[in-house]
């Protein structure tokens, strides 16, 4: 589920687009924001995977994992759930969580920063994340686009993943994380309010088994859902949910909320979210990838005897992918992701990333105003580009057409 390169099993899949024609995947026409009210499922036809999403006044923010690209954790920001823009990288220097993921290093490649929870307590913005093998981090700021606090270690274990967090109406607060090296055993953990501190022998198991990881916690109308996703050979991974009067359990009753949805890929981890039209969508990466990465759509949610079940509900009550709706607020700015840039400020867009931390020395945005000048050193190991330092790159973007114009003064490289 973690790996930036994952085989696409099939040729192409076909999907059927609501009425319309059936279609290739990633040949969609159209995405996103139509311009009339309704959008199209992808909504963002870009690798933004392990997707995690709140609501904080009538702003929306959401966070993407970064595996070993530095700055690390993408934070995305919206007004009406379809049209994003980059807020910014939470994580300045990965070297907080490993000197392996440095430039005279670089060992932890598609490991780093997996998926995290985004989270709003008492006027301050919390992140929580994990590392496979290094374990559990939070950070946190009085604003979205910072400064955001030095990371603060929270269990230092290899093999956990996918963790999320919640303070209960006391204040009280609670932290849940999945033991993948341990058949994928999900705990809960009492956690210090200020989130900088849980109490790892106050463990308690509360799922388990299946693949089943992608944890988040919410509340509504007096329940506390564990949502989660689950694997099984030969079928697929789907979302699933457990609940509970209490958040600290027990969580005995259990409902699978969608079909897996091969034919698209698998939309399985994200964050349910109540729009500001009350109604309920889940924001979701689509787990399976290719070369494209994991892309992002916005399903609709329908509670059916308090659960919430993601999509198009069928007859069985239960969810299927959904390829589109009707935009749940109308913004009059349309926010985008930034793509372009002319490299006229003193510090990179957010939009670029490093593989690994970089080299500061060897790159430069004020030696020669409006460029951008790399500096170019051996790698670590030779022929290997994945161990070349200071490579820079954007997220793949999946349109019908792509255009890229790069303008570059190659006057000064030498052989070598």
């Amino acid at each position: 589920m973690r790996y930036l390169v994952s085989i696409l099993f099939c040729t192409c899949f076909s999907i059927y687009l609501s009425g319309q024609q059936s279609i290739e995947w990633g040949n969609w026409k159209s995405w996103g924001d139509q311009g009339e009210g309704t959008y199209m499922n992808p909504i963002i036809p870009s690798d933004y995977s392990d997707i995690d999403c709140i609501k904080v006044n009538e702003d929306y923010y959401a966070i993407s994992s970064t595996f070993q690209f530095s700055p690390g954790m993408t934070l995305l920001h919206s007004k009406d759930l379809v049209n994003w823009e980059i807020c910014g990288n939470i994580i300045d220097d990965l070297t907080q969580i490993s000197e392996d993921l440095h430039w005279t290093r670089m060992n932890r490649y598609g490991r780093g920063v997996w998926a995290g929870t985004l989270r709003h307590y008492n006027r301050r913005f919390y992140l929580f994340f994990g590392t496979p093998d290094e374990g559990y981090f939070m950070t946190s700021a009085s604003r979205a686009e910072g400064p955001w606090e030095p990371l603060t270690p929270l269990l230092s274990e290899p093999g956990w993943d996918d963790c999320t967090a919640m303070w209960d109406e006391n204040g009280k607060a609670y932290f849940v994380g999945t033991h993948f090296a341990d058949g994928y055993k999900t705990y809960l953990f009492k956690m210090s309010e200020d989130g900088k501190s849980i109490d790892r022998k106050s463990a308690k198991l509360i799922n388990s088994g299946s693949g089943r990881e992608a944890s988040k916690l919410i509340k509504v109308n007096g329940w506390y859902y564990l949502i989660f996703s689950e694997h099984k050979p030969g079928v697929g991974r789907y979302v699933m949910a457990k609940r509970s009067r209490k958040l600290a359990g027990p969580y005995k009753e259990e409902k699978q909320l969608a079909l897996p949805s091969c034919e698209a890929m698998e939309p399985n981890q994200g964050g349910i979210i109540l729009g500001k039209d009350n109604n309920w969508y889940f924001l979701t990466h689509h787990g399976t990838g290719d070369w494209s990465g994991r892309i992002v759509s916005l399903l609709p949610v329908t509670w059916v005897e308090d659960w919430p079940i993601l999509g198009e509900v069928l007859p069985q009550n239960i969810g299927t992918m959904k390829w589109d709706g009707k935009i749940p607020f109308k913004h009059t700015e349309k926010l985008y992701i930034k793509r372009s840039d002319d490299f006229d400020e003193d510090h990179l867009a957010p939009q670029w990333q490093w593989n690994y931390q970089p080299r500061k020395d060897y790159f430069s945005l004020t030696e020669r105003p409006g460029w951008l000048r790399l500096k170019a050193y051996r790698p670590l190991d030779t022929n290997n580009l994945l161990k070349a330092g200071n490579t820079l790159t954007q997220r793949t973007f999946r349109k019908q057409n792509n255009d890229v114009t790069i303008k570059m003064d190659i006057s000064n490289m030498q052989d070598g």
